[in-house]
């Protein structure tokens, strides 16, 4: 139990570090960028993600489980075939698709309007591989239960990034036009890291074998890298199609557009993804649990600790929801001097709920092996996403990007959630919790907005420290009154080796 806290502690604390890290680096990037190169770097980087999901993105997640479950049965031929299978796999469709847009850069051309962004895409177009092999190992690291190094790499390739950014923005080394520093310091970031997780593989006696189980890796990783896939076509759609519908529908200019998708995309986003710091460390630390449980004793054992889990992720999405939706246009203002962010922050701020409540959600299922059912529920609210970008621009602007995709995770969430009590059962007590989390949380908004329109002439900073104040000092005696989380790590813990580093 012990152990299984302070592997939690460990990413958790991690995670938050380099999120707060990104996020300091996302201000100045606005502020050095501008909303409108901003929007260039979501729309170059939501394309590069789908690249990056056709390459490798369904294997990490299939490699941490079968080096989870082999661990547990200490099959060291099993994993190891695993990972040479994986990397094999992900290196060969990386280099294919690598060369085929060398080959016929007219692809680009068909994608990219802009000139700037088919530049910046071919200067990051050799991190798909160095992506793929950094998420495949980071997968193995993960299943082994390396949460230190797992989380590690991931903050020291953020540290990295953000110094070549710095030193090739400032001019310190070489005067390269802004629109493209960032890129040429995103691949030299990404150079070091690799090399550095190679080194940490063999180091933790990592090693190269036959490749085998090849038909059951492509079973499970299948179903996860086409979900995904259409997860970043979904982002490509609206970064590409949204844009062209404010021209057209909103009748914005293309650089307003463009500016407007950076506000949303490149400047809101970050925020709404807050909480994941803290709820992506609890599914780092119980995936592999629940792979190594589901070899052995079955994961309907586990139903209380999972049901708690997704009261513990809505209880912190409320959180963040009940300070962002009071303060969110003070945020925009002190942080990217920028009210028209903070606007749509207040807008969007509800749609944390679901969306945080929903992964936590997809990576238990996944985990279990139900990565088809995953697939079906992305699938079908992929099309209610799609039916908002197409009909709602002309009536809300930008903020049909975040309609959409709230109305997205609300879907999935609710069918993730059927599923996951079909297969586990869901605790009954769960949902009655997070509906009086979600209550409460709407009220402490309510005092907040009242608070803020109390404090209109005062300092935005004073706002925010007010509303912060206020949202912490009412939920700290809501969660010990009404016991609303009580994660069980005692059943997780079972007799399984964890090792930090």
């Amino acid at each position: 139990m012990r152990k299984l806290f302070k592997a939690f502690a460990t990413v958790t604390l991690i995670s938050v570090f380099t999120r707060l890290l990104s996020f300091v680096f996302k201000i100045y990037l606005s502020r050095k960028l501008g909303a409108e190169i901003l929007g260039l770097y979501q729309i170059c980087m939501s394309v590069f993600m789908l690249f990056a999901c056709i390459c490798s993105s369904g294997i990490p997640v299939t490699l941490s489980r079968i080096t989870a479950e082999s661990d547990t049965v200490g099959n060291n031929k099993r994993q190891f075939g695993a990972v040479s299978t994986c990397l094999l796999a992900g290196v060969l469709i990386t280099l294919v698709i690598i060369s085929a847009i060398l080959i016929f850069p007219q692809i680009l051309d068909f994608i990219f309007a802009d000139e700037r962004c088919r530049k910046i895409f071919i200067i990051m177009l050799p991190m798909l591989l160095t992506t793929c092999i950094y998420a495949i190992l980071r997968g193995w690291f993960w299943g082994k239960k390396y949460f230190g190094i797992f989380s590690v790499t991931e903050l020291v390739d953020e540290i990295l990034k953000i110094l070549f950014a710095v030193i090739l923005l400032e001019g310190a080394i070489l005067s390269i036009q802004k629109e493209y520093a960032y890129a040429i310091a995103m691949l030299a970031g990404d150079l070091f890291v690799i090399v550095l997780i190679i080194v940490l593989y063999f180091v933790k006696k990592g090693r190269i074998a036959k490749p085998t189980q090849a038909k059951e890796i492509a079973k499970s990783a299948t179903p996860l890298t086409v979900t995904r896939i259409f997860g970043s076509l979904m982002s490509t759609f609206m970064s590409l199609i949204l844009p062209a519908l404010l021209v057209s529908k909103f009748h914005l200019s293309q650089s307003e557009a463009t500016a407007e998708f950076g506000r949303a995309s490149g400047m809101v986003m970050p925020l709404i993804f807050t909480p994941t710091s803290i709820i992506g460390s609890l599914g780092v630390v119980l995936i592999p649990e629940i792979a190594s449980v589901n070899a052995g004793k079955g994961v309907k054992t586990l139903s209380s600790s999972l049901s708690n889990a997704i009261t513990f992720a809505c209880l912190i999405a409320c959180y963040f929801f009940t300070i962002f939706s009071g303060a969110g246009s003070q945020l925009g203002t002190v942080l990217y001097d920028d009210s028209a962010s903070g606007d749509y922050l207040k807008f969007a701020a509800i749609i944390m709920i679901p969306m945080c409540v929903n992964n936590l959600i997809i990576s238990m299922l996944n985990s279990m092996g139900k990565e088809t059912n995953t697939f079906w529920s992305h699938i079908t609210s992929c099309v209610v996403l799609i039916i908002i970008v197409l009909t709602t621009p002309s009536l809300l602007g930008v903020k049909t990007y975040f309609v959409a995709l709230g109305a997205f995770h609300t879907m999935s969430m609710t069918i993730n959630l059927i599923m996951l009590n079909k297969y586990v059962g869901i605790d009954g007590k769960t949902f009655f919790k997070c509906g009086i989390c979600l209550i409460f949380s709407f009220g402490i908004a309510l005092i907040n907005k009242l608070a803020v329109r109390a404090l209109s002439s005062y300092s935005p900073i004073l706002v925010i420290v007010t509303v912060g104040l206020i949202t912490t000092v009412a939920f700290i005696p809501f969660i010990l009154l009404t016991k609303t989380v009580k994660v069980n790590f005692k059943k997780l813990a079972l007799k399984n080796r964890m090792t930090f580093m």
